[in-house]
């Protein structure tokens, strides 16, 4: 999308905006978050009856229980504030631990089933736009995955109804629900100039953040989330700043480049979702790749959505305004952008430095 020269509206002008519209984002957005739909983590392992025993320290007996599960739930942190789930089953429940971290809450208990694990249920997942990945494992060796969405919070394990593979719904939820990499895609359409160029924008996108994702995966390359969260949040106000520049960047002329050096930075902000839930020990590459589909089907969710949007907008716009008001309404998205992505930066980088203060 091109923008005529702006000679009324200098750089010093157009920053001054965006940090604007941050106060505005701070003051308005509540408690919006760009990692809302980080998922939980929900793991049952079959025990046998003599680790079941060794594991009952406080003598409580399971009476005519046949069948036990060790339960650890992760439930992660959202705005500094854990999410209060808990677990409900047909079966007793005697805690064990629970333990805290930055990023997530881990409680683990034992459960006795008088017959069997039929039903899981998650309170408080409806107060949420998360899901929780159960993954279930039994003593021969079977696992098996299915998932509690925040819709459907009760999960029936006898029933046989078919969906789509967790991890493939899990990668697709998280771009589009993941309000800062659908931000930046948007910053990204606004820098390609020609149409041939939009395929080359989107796979340079794609090839960057599913190397970085595969190699942090697969434990290749671990970096702490805190300081790549602020990196993506940067890379949205830096998009944002050479939409609304009149100068023909590097950007400008080759987005495609831009777009493949993010990439690997919102690869690796992938990678710390998928590390919240883990990649199942049988079937790594499977669902790796399920995951990275996942993202690629949401992705093009939104290019679709929002290429048909502006195609409609763009026919409203040229017969109803003048070409100022057209250009300032063009405009107008970046600077909203530019200013939500600020203020996600100031929060986020004030996290990194806050325990040296």
């Amino acid at each position: 999308m091109n923008f005529p020269p702006r000679q009324h509206v200098s750089e010093f002008i157009t920053i001054f905006m965006c940090l604007s519209l941050a106060i505005c984002a701070a003051l308005f957005s509540g408690n919006l978050s760009a990692h809302e739909i980080r998922p939980a983590y929900l793991k049952l392992t079959e025990l046998s009856h003599a680790e079941a025993t060794r594991l009952d320290v406080e003598g409580v007996g399971y009476g005519s229980a046949t069948t036990f599960y060790e339960s650890s739930l992760r439930q992660p942190q959202i705005n500094g504030r854990f999410l209060g789930l808990d677990l409900v089953t047909n079966c007793s429940a005697t805690p064990r631990s629970a333990s805290l971290s930055d990023e997530a809450l881990i409680e683990v208990a034992t459960l006795a089933c008088d017959d069997s694990l039929r039903n899981i249920e998650i309170l408080g997942l409806d107060r949420t736009m998360i899901d929780t990945l159960v993954s279930i494992n039994t003593l021969d060796g079977l696992v098996t995955n299915r998932l509690i969405t925040a819709q459907e919070t009760t999960l029936d394990l006898g029933s046989r109804v078919t969906t789509l593979p967790v991890y493939l719904l899990i990668g697709f939820e998280h771009l589009v629900l993941g309000y800062d990499h659908i931000l930046f895609v948007l910053m990204l359409l606004y820098l390609v100039q020609q149409k041939r160029q939009l395929l080359w924008v989107v796979t340079s996108f794609t090839i960057a953040h599913s190397l970085t994702l595969a190699l942090s995966a697969f434990g290749v390359v671990i970096l702490a989330q805190r300081p790549i969260e602020a990196m993506i949040a940067a890379s949205i106000v830096m998009l944002a700043y050479e939409v609304l520049t009149d100068r023909q960047s590097f950007s400008h002329r080759f987005p495609a480049a831009i777009a493949f050096c993010f990439g690997l930075v919102h690869g690796l902000g992938f990678a710390g979702a998928l590390s919240e839930i883990g990649l199942p020990e049988e079937s790594r590459l499977g669902a790796l790749l399920l995951f990275n589909i996942g993202i690629e089907l949401g992705q093009l969710a939104i290019l679709a959505t929002v290429l048909l949007a502006l195609t409609l907008v763009k026919a409203g716009l040229s017969s109803r305004f003048p070409v100022t008001v057209r250009e300032g309404l063009r405009a107008m998205p970046a600077i909203v952008i530019g200013g939500i992505a600020s203020y996600w930066l100031i929060g986020r980088a004030a996290q990194i430095f806050a325990p040296l203060m």
